[in-house]
């Protein structure tokens, strides 16, 4: 098996250094960085190849779901995940992360899951073999994936259950989201890469690096110039696209006026 190309992302210095040591265990394995957030863990992977992410989620700036969405998409390195907390388990599969290591895990588990990228990269070498397996995969989550159809949001000691069909268009604001239905808003404690993962998205589309609009609240799509697509809501709303979203939103309404 050629030499695996890895870097270990994470802004806890002693954590960094036990998965170092670890891997260096492994003499198939090369760390070719140590990363304390994910810009630096994104400006490696830009620079050279990598084969290997060992990334934390919860770091200043980006969070691993950030760091994951900015790969680039022609070498996109397989990651596993070094987390404290297991809430994030579901979203780590949903992108198709090799393993989801839980702090703290033994030396056993750690190799158990080394083992397993491993034979996820050798697997990639073989071009044909890897390209029907993902088929495979991706076939078995479009099957059996459930997309939320309910959003919980509690406020002042109340819980409000908020179907996602009246849900018009989501916004982020810091740490927080707005979803606006038809009578109101609701704050909701999430970003919006992690609601990304859980909504349909022939339903929900990110039309901005703040923006999610509801595709069937959408009562006029207007190109304004400048790379730059105005949605005219079910409200009376308006939302602005994003420039760097001009072309998926182009071929998404292409697709759309095919079908209509």
């Amino acid at each position: 098996m050629k030499q695996i190309r890895a870097i270990v992302v994470d802004d806890e210095p002693a954590a960094r250094s036990r998965v170092v040591r670890l891997l260096g265990n492994d003499p198939v394995v090369r760390v070719v960085a140590e990363c304390r957030n994910g810009n630096e863990a994104l400006n490696v992977i830009q620079q050279e190849p990598v084969d290997l992410v060992y990334l934390d989620i919860q770091m200043p700036q980006l969070s691993g779901f950030d760091v994951i969405e900015r790969f680039p998409a022609e070498r996109s390195p397989y990651v596993v995940f070094v987390t404290a907390h297991d809430r994030y388990a579901t979203k780590a599969y949903d992108v198709n992360a090799v393993d989801y290591l839980l702090k703290p895990y033994d030396d056993e588990r750690f190799y158990t899951s080394l083992a397993r990228a491993k034979d996820f990269i050798e697997m990639r070498e073989n071009r044909s073999l890897t390209t029907r397996l993902m088929d495979l995969v991706q076939d078995h989550i479009n099957t059996r994936r459930e997309y939320t159809q309910v959003i919980i949001i509690k406020e002042k000691g109340r819980e409000y259950r908020v179907p996602v069909k009246e849900v018009i268009w989501i916004r982020a604001e810091g740490n927080y989201l707005i979803l606006q239905t038809k009578t109101r808003h609701y704050l909701l404690r999430m970003t919006m890469n992690m609601v990304e993962t859980d909504l349909d998205p022939a339903v929900f589309v990110r039309v901005h690096r703040s923006y999610m609009v509801n595709m069937a609240h959408v009562r006029n799509t207007r190109y304004s110039g400048n790379n730059e697509f105005l949605f005219t809501m079910s409200n009376g709303q308006h939302v602005l696209s994003g420039r760097s979203y001009k072309e998926p939103i182009a071929k998404l309404l292409s697709r759309r006026e095919g079908l209509e």
